[in-house]
């Protein structure tokens, strides 16, 4: 973690407990006062030499940030190792004391690996539990109207209604499952070890799987934000104002994949608000969207056999974090109203699907940040890209820097940057043994671009690069 201290000397590093992920650069204590230091330098330098996958490195931002420390992370962006990402500490912060973290460990966390947000030593956090298909829960409710499972809606409000209500049983029988696997941890689980390093387990004489952690919460994440909100988009254009299809007649085009239906479908990608520039139209249903999320999650408690009263138990935190379920759930989803083709992966994390920003990176973090991320504990990405050449020069770092500085502070989580030539990546494609080393930022995390599979290679292709910041 790090920062300098009020005279701007260099303070002793706090030290951090072993993980695959190191944050530099953070709020240290109730009071505010940055803790940056020799090893929140010497982590980044040492990410700048060694050029490594793993461990993660990142910059925990707030206003007292130093410059220097984010114009060292902007220059080791530019050089393509699509670390250190960018996290948003007052914004996690505010974060974890809403969900009952006291004031002095909520400045205490780590990013679990990804972005997922867990509290340092104290807690027993389940992140990724589980992901859930938002624009495959929008098809089901189409799917339910064709079939005549389900009554058409009436209005684009019922709609969006009846999708709510379609996501929520899918959480309620995923949260049903976590309920006995946390119960099944209690009667067969035990981590004797972990408990001795966990606070409270031994106050409370207690193992980390019978409640000994002072926070116990489960962290979930929403896939596919974007194409959710880009389908509702054409579904009220198309449907419900200019009834140029019904539910049914739209569904069955989704079905046959827009085959015969390519007009259609530039129209969708090209004349159509989307999520990701600046757009109201759009951006309001995600709001809305987003504000779902949270309030699925909120009525629902995980109730362990060591939980007497169930609304006690675990909460149930929402996220935008995609890992690589983005690629997975998106091979396994059809068509989608916003003219993604079947088997397509779906946008990964909080910010506009792959190639729909039309006002560049400005246009991204605008759209990202009209909704809250504070109760986003279960992580969430906003991919940015850009060609080599736009980060060319001190001037271009600057800019980058004064860009990631205005998204944290109109409340962005965080961000991460991907620069890479979309010529290079294609090459790496055909020439794999040339490419061994080439880095890209996924969903989250970084990898190998080598390594991805062919249908996650396209999806960062197809990411929009920007030219200039």
């Amino acid at each position: 973690q790090g920062g300098k201290g009020a005279a701007g000397r260099l303070s002793p590093a706090p030290l951090l407990p072993c993980s695959s992920a190191v944050l530099c650069g953070s709020v240290a204590n109730m009071r505010g006062e940055d803790v940056t230091n020799a090893v929140s330098v010497m982590c980044l330098r040492a990410l700048e030499e060694v050029r490594l996958v793993y461990p993660t490195v990142g910059i925990c931002w707030h206003e007292g940030t130093p410059e220097e420390l984010m114009r060292l992370g902007c220059r080791i962006i530019a050089q393509g190792l699509g670390s250190p990402a960018v996290f948003n500490d007052e914004v996690i912060a505010r974060g974890l004391r809403a969900y009952g973290v006291s004031e002095e460990d909520a400045t205490s966390y780590i990013n679990s690996t990804c972005v997922e947000i867990t509290p340092i030593a104290n807690s027993n956090v389940w992140v990724a539990s589980p992901y859930y298909n938002c624009p495959g829960a929008l098809l089901g409710v189409l799917e339910d109207v064709a079939s005549g499972d389900g009554a058409a809606p009436k209005s684009f409000e019922a709609l969006v209604e009846a999708f709510k209500a379609k996501l929520s049983g899918h959480v309620r029988e995923a949260v049903r499952g976590i309920d006995r696997a946390w119960k099944g941890r209690e009667r067969q689980g035990g981590m004797p070890l972990q408990s001795c390093l966990t606070d409270d387990c031994l106050a409370r004489g207690k193992d980390i799987d019978s409640g000994g952690a002072r926070y116990n919460w489960v962290e979930c994440s929403f896939v596919g934000l974007a194409n959710l909100v880009d389908s509702l988009v054409v579904l009220k254009e198309l449907v419900f104002e200019e009834k140029r299809f019904t539910l049914p007649e739209f569904y069955r085009i989704l079905q046959d994949n827009f085959e015969g239906q390519e007009p259609l479908r530039q129209e969708i990608l090209n004349r159509m608000p989307k999520y990701g520039n600046d757009d109201d139209r759009a951006d309001e249903l995600a709001v809305e969207m987003t504000n779902a999320f949270a309030e699925i999650c909120a009525s629902h408690r995980i109730g362990p056999a060591w939980r007497s009263d169930r609304s006690e138990g675990h909460r149930y935190a929402p996220g935008l974090f995609c890992w690589v379920m983005h690629e997975r759930l998106g091979s396994e989803t059809g068509a989608t109203p916003d003219g993604r083709l079947a088997g397509f992966p779906l946008a990964d994390g909080a910010g506009p699907a792959q190639g729909r920003e039309r006002f560049g990176p400005t246009g991204a973090i605008k759209s990202t940040t009209k909704w809250r991320h504070e109760p986003m504990l279960g992580g969430l990405v906003l991919n940015l890209k850009f060609s080599r050449s736009a980060l060319d020069g001190d001037e271009a770092l600057e800019n980058l820097r004064h860009l990631i500085e205005s998204y944290m502070r109109l409340g962005g989580f965080e961000v991460q940057v991907n620069v890479v030539d979309r010529e290079t990546l294609l090459d790496a494609q055909q020439h794999p043994e040339a490419h061994q080393d080439l880095l890209v930022r996924v969903a989250g995390y970084s990898d190998y671009f080598v390594h991805l599979n062919p249908n996650m290679q396209a999806e960062v292709i197809a990411r929009t690069e920007y030219e200039e910041v």
